[in-house]
């Protein structure tokens, strides 16, 4: 798996969590995620811990990196990357 593809399922779980906690806040009445009481505040905490957690991993995946031209070369099937920081270009 490269990085981007990992980057992209990152995206993906995190705006799926969002969607679901959003979707439950609307199907239980809520109009806060703070008003919850009981099972339902134990799930959107929880969520809320999860997408924190996803956040922060996907700040590390993302490179800090300008990919300068010298450090860029081609795999087998000829997709671009960047030897510096591995990303697919």
């Amino acid at each position: 798996m490269t990085v981007k593809k990992a980057i992209q399922i990152l995206d993906w779980w995190i705006g799926h969590k969002k969607e679901t906690m959003e979707t439950l806040r609307k199907e239980w009445h809520y109009q806060t995620y703070e008003e919850a009481t009981g099972v339902a505040k134990l799930l959107f905490e929880m969520d809320k811990i999860d997408i924190s957690n996803m956040e922060e991993i996907r700040k590390e995946l993302v490179p800090n990196c300008t990919h300068p031209k010298k450090m860029r070369d081609r795999d087998p099937s000829g997709q671009w990357y960047c030897m510096n920081c591995n990303l697919d270009l």
